[in-house]
């Protein structure tokens, strides 16, 4: 082979990224060596890497914080509140109010989501009556950690990390109407027994009552509004709520760092190995079954609804749970092991949906 058909090949593997180019082998001393395939072989892993450390970080320091008493339970409770009251509603009212709202494409979008939310539900009701035998209290809080990813607290700051803040209209959809759905269906799940048309309509009553003045619905409810309606915002005002929006994600994963130090496995192991198998692995895949295959929904609001599923259990689903007083523990436990097995499961996700 003729020299000057090497030297056309090797500029082309170069250009593709096969092999370092030749100021590289100049610097480094190598030009098809071992290092030079290994360091290629890393960029994945470094890439999810820069993604996760972030968001591993801050969360890292708000546990510490809590272990090394700094901080005490009561404080932990008011940070909550301020990030789930002020914060996160400004970063909601912020991004929706002024972004690309596409009515049709949220339709297809929460049905292909939630269909393959309440087939995982499904099923936690299946494996929680036949492997544990619990009863439909308990079935209906089994379920419900199984199928509520957390979404918030650490799915905002990890899709706009991921996928950019293009991304967190869709997952703010999901968010939108999360408690309505799960918390509507997991009260007639649980209530099933005696459960009559007037209760029922009670039931679904009260949530939509309290969906609605809860300030994170509220505050998306309103930048919807604004939006669709072309109602403008001040722009100092809007400049104001733009500013506090800012200390949203470092905040949450602050206080998810010091909510994690409050859980304990302990007895708990089984059924919350279950939850996070259900959790984190079925129900991504069965989302993106439905993105991908069965719906067809944008490329980039997919990969934000899988890389939502994908998420740890829900504090809500725990909130959930301590209604009922029944299987708080499990849930707890759940929560904990979904958020330290995380780094594992988002990191397949993000290969899997090529984002890194």
């Amino acid at each position: 082979m003729h020299l000057s058909k090497l030297s056309d090949q090797h500029e082309k593997k170069q250009l593709a990224g096969w092999l370092p180019s030749d100021s590289e082998s100049a610097n480094y001393g190598y030009e098809y060596g071992i290092m030079g395939a290994y360091r290629h072989s890393l960029r994945p892993l470094m890439a999810i890497l820069a993604i996760l450390f972030p968001v591993l970080a801050v969360s890292l320091a708000g546990y510490i914080t809590l272990s090394l008493r700094w901080f005490n339970r009561d404080d932990t409770d008011a940070l909550s509140r301020v990030t789930f009251n002020i914060l996160i509603p400004c970063l909601l009212f912020v991004s929706t109010a002024r972004s690309d709202t596409n009515l049709g494409e949220s339709g297809q979008f929460l049905t292909a989501y939630y269909s393959a939310v309440l087939v995982v539900y499904g099923l936690g009701i299946i494996v929680g009556r036949l492997w544990f035998a619990y009863n439909a209290r308990q079935q209906s809080v089994f379920a419900m950690g199984c199928a509520y990813s957390n979404t918030t607290i650490l799915g905002i700051p990890l899709v706009a990390q991921a996928l950019g803040e293009a991304a967190l209209l869709p997952l703010f959809l999901i968010i939108s109407i999360q408690n309505l759905v799960m918390f509507t269906i997991g009260t007639v799940s649980a209530e099933w027994g005696h459960l009559s048309t007037d209760s029922f309509f009670k039931v679904f009553l009260r949530m939509v009552k309290q969906l609605l003045s809860s300030p994170i619905t509220a505050s998306l409810i309103a930048g919807l509004v604004c939006n669709i309606a072309g109602i403008p915002v001040w722009d100092p005002l809007f400049n104001s709520i733009e500013i506090l929006s800012r200390a949203a994600v470092p905040t949450s994963l602050f206080v998810l760092g010091m909510s994690l130090y409050h859980y304990k496995l302990r007895d708990q192991a089984v059924p919350a190995t279950f939850m996070t198998i259900i959790n984190c692995f079925l129900l991504p895949i069965l989302v993106w079954i439905a993105m991908f295959r069965i719906f067809e929904v944008d490329p980039l609001w997919a990969n934000a609804g899988v890389l939502a599923s994908a998420m740890p259990v829900g504090i809500s689903a725990y909130v959930f749970a301590k209604r009922y007083k029944v299987g708080h523990a499990s849930v707890a436990a759940g929560s904990l092991l979904s958020a330290l097995l995380s780094p594992i499961t988002l990191s397949v996700v993000l290969i899997l949906l090529g984002i890194a």
